[in-house]
């Protein structure tokens, strides 16, 4: 028999974290104590737990408003048990969770075991964000995770002061120690609090990007000096011959922007045919979205000058196209509403046919949105990340 202690940081949600902790006490594994970290400015997981009847212990600690990853190593601090085991106050766990996690650990032969949530939805609005941002596959989650005390202790726990992105890079942290660790394929939990409006959604997009981005889960700052590099070097490249004064200056470049264009060119090659690892592990970095805005701006700096530096303006010219830069701006805006209201769905478990007829046109310019979003959000946190110890 596994002697656990289950964790449950709280903030408000008392009506579904009585559905978490109701499940977390019929587990067909049954916990030796449950341990209830609560930053809720009133009463009301207080009284919750009060009022529940219970042969497992419930350890109720009214704290200080703190974020997850505080919450977590607090409640580690009260463990007595051999085993941790995390959920939070809206994940609500199977009933065999414990039971079935702990089989996958032991048949595994692995020293963790991480979570699988399943995201719910019921409104429109949220079936929308769902297929834009989570799709229908079950996602890896520090919730449902278990591991034993001694190895949380000994990799440190969760990182502190972020609102977000805590968790992520403590699986990761797991993964690149000498700790062995499995995803179930199983579903763990649900999880069924997705928000119900635009701009709530929005807000909590933009601040929840804003904590990740200062989350050290890659070589932050060393992205942040070469990606403002690299967005420097793309502005400055174009207009580079016309600085130094064309033919006349020992500096002047011949085609420097075509050889820049074709690098950049080759190098995207590279990453998608020979190297699309570095792709995938890049893609949430901010080297991936410098790369990103580096090439929106070179090529918008290209169309908005086509015909300017190729036609010569004049409009009987081959090379002469109209509206040029109407037209990328529009193909770039349709190209990023098909990727997160079509091809991202897809990937990711949801149906063409949930997605047709126009069903992918809400989704896409949902995800849209939210892209934009998160930007300034990114940006900003990358920028503190510079100032933070």
């Amino acid at each position: 028999m596994k002697d656990v202690s289950i964790i449950i940081p709280t903030f408000h949600f008392a009506d579904v974290a009585k559905q978490v902790l109701l499940s977390a006490l019929q587990q067909t594994l049954s916990p030796k104590e449950i341990i209830i970290i609560d930053s809720s400015e009133d009463h009301s997981i207080r009284d919750l737990v009060s009022a529940l009847e219970s042969e497992i212990p419930i350890n109720y600690q009214k704290v200080a408003q703190s974020f997850p990853g505080e919450a977590r190593n607090l409640g580690a601090t009260f463990a007595n048990y051999e085993w941790l085991a995390f959920l939070d106050s809206k994940t609500i766990p199977r009933s065999d969770w414990l039971e079935s996690n702990f089989d996958t650990l032991v048949s595994n032969n692995v020293d963790v075991v991480f979570g699988t949530t399943r995201y719910l939805a019921d409104t429109g609005f949220q079936k929308a964000l769902r297929a834009s941002v989570f799709g229908m596959k079950d996602i890896e989650t520090t919730p449902g995770s278990i591991i034993k005390k001694s190895h949380f202790d000994a990799i440190g726990g969760f990182r502190e002061g972020v609102r977000t992105g805590d968790d992520m890079e403590w699986r990761q942290i797991i993964k690149r120690s000498y700790l062995s660790c499995i995803t179930p394929k199983r579903t763990s939990l649900t999880y069924n609090e997705l928000p119900k409006k635009l701009l709530p959604t929005l807000k909590r997009f933009f601040i929840y990007q804003l904590h990740t981005s200062r989350v050290d889960i890659q070589n932050t700052s060393k992205n942040i000096m070469f990606s403002f590099f690299f967005i420097f070097l793309t502005i400055l490249i174009p207009k580079w011959n016309s600085i130094v004064g064309w033919e006349d200056s020992m500096l002047y470049l011949p085609n420097i922007t075509k050889l820049y264009v074709s690098l950049l060119a080759v190098l995207t090659i590279f990453a998608l045919v020979i190297k699309r690892d570095l792709l995938i592990r890049y893609t949430n970095s901010i080297f991936g979205f410098a790369t990103v805005i580096s090439a929106f701006i070179l090529f918008f700096f290209i169309a908005t000058s086509w015909n300017e530096k190729i036609a010569g303006w004049v409009e009987d010219s081959v090379w002469y196209f109209p509206h040029v830069t109407k037209v990328y701006i529009s193909l770039a805006l349709l190209g990023s509403i098909i990727y997160r209201g079509i091809y991202f769905p897809l990937k990711n478990g949801i149906t063409l046919t949930e997605l047709l007829p126009l069903w992918w046109l809400k989704v896409g310019l949902l995800g849209l949105m939210l892209d934009v979003a998160k930007a300034p959000g990114y940006v900003l946190g990358a920028l503190l990340k510079i100032f933070s110890k």
